[in-house]
């Protein structure tokens, strides 16, 4: 079973994901889409005198679905979710070896379910964990520029676009986020802190004036 996947590789490719192209090009659509369920039901078949219905169906479902969250491209999934069936078993073999009283069987379905559990948590693309730095980053970006904009604008009023505010000014005009964001101006050299209180550098009115301009706020 596994010879002739590699060898029809490329036809079970196109075959899952497009097979009205497949049949435009004259290929033998019906007779393809038979071998590849006849594989299909062999590996199930077998699997299931081997281990039964549950690992069974826990090995079909999990490795493909973790190795689904690393990568976008059908070769390198593939090869992940044979990867992670592997380590599934072998990892459930050797931990019901090494604790007494723990099956095979139900031990490698853990296994592979917190394979599952880490990919959707920690895969780079879609991983929650990483999702969430995202979005705690954008928010953090959105703050930022809310506060630049908001000193560019308060220091205009006065004719001077470096004209210093303290940090209770800029909260009674509705920047609330300055107290914990005003840092991140001065890290990247777009404010300056002197006597206490906070005005823009030249480049962070360029900045402001950039994002003013770009209709970001």
């Amino acid at each position: 079973a596994t010879l002739a996947v590699l060898l029809a590789w490329k036809e079970f490719k196109l075959l899952s994901f497009d097979p009205e192209f497949m049949a435009v090009q004259g290929w033998p659509v019906r007779w393809l889409d038979i071998l590849l369920t006849t594989l299909i039901v062999v590996a199930i078949v077998i699997g299931l005198q081997t281990v039964g219905v549950v690992l069974m169906s826990a090995l079909l479902v999990a490795p493909a679905a973790a190795a689904r969250q690393w990568s976008n491209q059908l070769g390198p999934v593939a090869a992940l979710a044979a990867l992670g069936g592997a380590l599934s078993g072998i990892g459930g073999a050797v931990l019901s070896g090494t604790i007494p009283r723990l099956s095979t069987g139900p031990t490698i379905v853990l296994v592979a379910s917190a394979l599952v559990l880490l990919s959707l948590l920690l895969a780079p693309a879609r991983g929650l964990l990483w999702e969430h730095l995202r979005h705690l980053r954008q928010h953090r970006e959105v703050r930022v520029a809310q506060v630049l904009v908001g000193l560019y604008r308060l220091a205009s009023e006065h004719a001077d676009p470096t004209y210093p505010h303290d940090i209770a000014t800029l909260d009674a005009v509705g920047l609330h986020a300055a107290g914990n964001t005003i840092g991140q101006l001065e890290r990247r050299g777009w404010a300056r802190r002197a006597n206490g209180k906070w005005g823009l550098t030249a480049r962070g009115i360029d900045k402001a004036r950039a994002l003013e301009a770009g209709g970001a706020l």
